[in-house]
């Protein structure tokens, strides 16, 4: 069976690198030589509009890659930025394609986080276009939790996101008070717990998915690598 949680690090020989909350890593069309593995924190990939309004693409998470190139093959075609401290290891375009050539399981893996990835921006998008608020911060929330399960970093429901209502509203397309509005409905429902530093405690996943339109065993297998 292949493994999915395949260790990365043990194969590459480079330095990580502490970086900062805020911390830009690339710009968009910005020379983009160079890949990210996070190890510890979470990047964001976004869109920005000339007015400064911004989407965000998708969350990185820890032992996972990102990869900003875009089909140029020299520029970047979003923004990448540490949303909260972080440690990350940059790994040139040259050396990445070694790996994979090197390690078939690794190209392997790699292959179905891709799929994973693009399941998932899928999903947010189908709500995004067709979906109310509360549909879309359900889904988002049980898609995070999804997610950080499977790397162990969630316990009886409970788990961190290092986002502000701000950040949680430029992932699902919503103004920072229509998501605190909807948070607050969530709670009273009963549904989830909030605190402000995004501490989230999820009462009732159930409810949650019929809320969010998914079904959970369905969602689980199409965005989390090697679920079964």
């Amino acid at each position: 069976m292949l493994q999915t949680n395949f260790c990365i690090e043990q194969l590459i020989d480079r330095e990580k690198r502490a970086v900062a909350k805020g911390t830009i890593l690339k710009c968009e069309t910005d020379d983009a030589p160079v890949r990210y593995l996070v190890s510890e924190g979470w990047l964001a990939e976004s869109k920005l509009l000339p007015d400064g309004e911004q989407q965000i693409v998708d969350f990185i998470l820890p032992c996972e890659t990102c990869d900003p190139i875009s089909a140029d093959e020299k520029t970047s075609s979003v923004q990448v930025e540490a949303l909260c401290d972080a440690v990350v290891t940059e790994i040139d375009v040259a050396a990445w394609d070694r790996l994979l050539q090197d390690h078939p399981d690794l190209q392997r893996v790699e292959r179905l986080k891709q799929v994973a990835a693009h399941s998932r921006q899928s999903e947010r998008l189908l709500r995004l276009g067709k979906s109310s608020a509360e549909t879309r911060i359900a889904y988002a929330l049980i898609e995070l939790c999804m997610r950080l399960t499977a790397i162990h970093a969630t316990k009886d429901g409970a788990f961190h996101v290092p986002l502000g209502q701000k950040q949680l509203g430029d992932f699902t397309g919503l103004s920072s008070v229509h998501v605190c509005r909807t948070l607050r409905r969530m709670n009273r429902m009963g549904l989830i717990t909030t605190h402000e530093q995004m501490d989230i405690v999820i009462h009732d996943v159930f409810a949650l998915a019929e809320l969010a339109k998914v079904d959970l065993g369905t969602l689980r297998r199409e965005i989390i690598p090697g679920a079964a």
